[in-house]
């Protein structure tokens, strides 16, 4: 069997004593997609923030999340941050509160391409175009700011950000759920290719 990418045993999240997500084992194979489905509140994005490290501080975690043979809940928050964004991607569920509104798109995707590859300004530019272009978005709009773009532009512009890095692992929260049908197909398609 091969080492997978992602290996969570016996995750249990809780809040204030009220259990989230419990015993949770999960494997993610390196070229594989893994679905993790379940109704509202089920723990699905607490799981995904467990993973990256971003739940709050009231959060009590047990078990073990291993990327890449580190166990992630035991590393410092300084190698962490290396993983974030650079290994291991988001796209989060709620693009709105994502997406800072007093910063361009453009300038966002150009911040994390140029953050974690560590590229000159005119490469990150040209990265950002090609990224909008990606997922459907006419490169120039790269100067609009969130509130300019519709419900699902916002969610292929957190849909760039995530796919700037080329991450050994995407999570992706409900990436299509703000995307018309046709859209949603083609965002799909890339994320897999």
């Amino acid at each position: 069997m091969n080492t997978p990418v992602l290996s969570i045993q016996d995750l249990s999240v809780s809040f204030h004593d009220q259990l989230v997500v419990q015993n949770l084992n999960l494997r993610v194979e390196k070229g594989k997609t893994t679905a993790i489905v379940g109704e509202s509140g089920s723990g699905k994005s607490v799981t995904a923030l467990a993973v990256l490290g971003l739940l709050p501080k009231t959060a009590k975690v047990t078990g073990e999340i291993h990327f890449e043979n580190e166990q992630l809940l035991s590393l410092a928050q300084r190698r962490m941050r290396l993983i974030r964004g650079n290994k291991i991607a988001m796209i989060f569920q709620e693009p709105m509160t994502s997406l800072n509104p007093v910063f361009t798109v453009g300038e966002q995707i150009e911040d994390v391409v140029r953050v974690q590859k560590r590229t000159s300004r005119k490469a990150s530019k040209v990265k950002t175009h090609q990224l909008l272009e990606e997922v459907g978005i006419d490169e120039r709009r790269v100067h609009a700011y969130p509130h300019e773009f519709s419900g699902g532009m916002r969610q292929r512009v957190m849909i760039a950000m995530a796919l700037a890095n080329e991450p050994t692992l995407l999570i992706a929260d409900e990436p299509t759920t703000a995307l018309d049908a046709t859209t949603a197909r083609q965002i799909v398609a890339l994320l897999i290719a």
